[in-house]
Parts: C-alpha cells; sequence; structure tokens
C-alpha cells in the first residue's frame, strides 16, 4: 500500500478518480 497525496481541483475530481481506478487504484478518500 501506498499513500499518495496530492491537490486537485474540485471540478476534475470525477476525471481523476475514473483514471486511478483505471489503473487499479481503489479506496481513494
Amino acid at each position: 500500500m501506498k499513500l499518495i497525496t496530492a491537490v486537485v481541483k474540485p471540478h476534475r475530481l470525477d476525471e481523476i478518480k475514473e483514471a486511478l481506478q483505471a489503473f487499479g487504484v481503489h479506496g481513494l478518500t
């Protein structure tokens, strides 16, 4: 497990979640 900290603009959040899930990243909070 790795901790990744990022500052994300709210209007890009869904786009980024989809991209991370495509890489197999789950458990995003």
